[in-house]
C-alpha cells in the first residue's frame, strides 16, 4: 500500500510540473504531455517486466543490455530507412558523439544500470528514477535558462521526492 501510495504522490508531483491545464502558456500540446506520461508509464512497467521474467535468469546486466540492444539493432535495420545514413561516417566528430556519446555512455550504461538496480532495489522501488527527470528538467531550465521556479514548481518537486521516499521505504507489517 505505501509503494502505491508513492508511486501516486510522485506520479502527481510531474504532473504538477507538466502544468497541462496551464492558460499562460501558449501552443501548449496536450498529445505532446500525454505522450511523456505514457512513456514515463511504460518505462515504469518495464521493471516489473525485468524483475519478474528476466532476473530470475541470473544473466549479468551487461549480458542483457547486449541482447536488449542487439535484438533492437537487428529490428530497426529492417524497417529503417537507410538512405543518408552513410554521412554519419563522413565526420569523424559524428561517429565518435554517435558510438561514445549515445552507443556506450548513454545506452549501454543507462541498460547496465537499469538491470543493476532491479536486482538490487526490486521494480517498484528501481521504477523511481522514473520521476527523476522532471527534477534535472527543472533545475537546469532554472541555472541554463534562467527559468523561474514557482511554489507550485518547489511543491511538484518535494511531492515527487517524498514519493520517491516511499518507494524505498520497506513496508511495514
Amino acid at each position: 500500500m505505501r509503494k502505491a501510495m508513492g508511486a501516486m504522490v510522485g506520479f502527481m508531483g510531474i504532473i504538477l510540473i507538466a502544468r497541462p491545464w496551464a492558460a499562460e502558456v501558449e501552443n501548449i500540446n496536450l498529445a505532446g504531455i500525454a505522450y511523456m506520461v505514457l512513456g514515463s508509464l511504460s518505462v515504469a512497467c518495464s521493471f516489473v517486466y525485468a524483475k519478474k521474467f528476466l532476473s530470475d535468469l541470473h544473466i549479468s546486466p551487461a549480458a542483457l543490455s547486449t541482447y536488449q540492444v542487439g535484438l533492437a539493432l537487428l529490428l530497426l535495420t529492417v524497417i529503417t530507412d537507410m538512405d543518408g545514413i552513410t554521412r554519419i561516417v563522413q565526420d569523424g566528430k559524428v561517429l565518435t558523439g554517435v558510438i561514445v556519446g549515445l552507443g556506450l555512455a548513454g545506452t549501454g550504461i543507462a541498460f547496465i544500470l537499469y538491470y543493476y538496480i532491479i536486482e538490487q532495489l526490486g521494480a517498484v522501488s528501481a521504477s523511481s528514477v522514473t520521476y527523476i527527470p522532471p527534477i534535472v528538467s527543472l533545475v537546469i531550465s532554472y541555472f541554463f535558462t534562467q527559468e523561474p521556479i514557482s511554489t507550485l514548481d518547489i511543491f511538484a518537486l518535494v511531492a515527487i521526492l517524498f514519493g520517491i521516499f516511499m518507494l524505498r521505504e520497506k513496508e511495514s507489517g
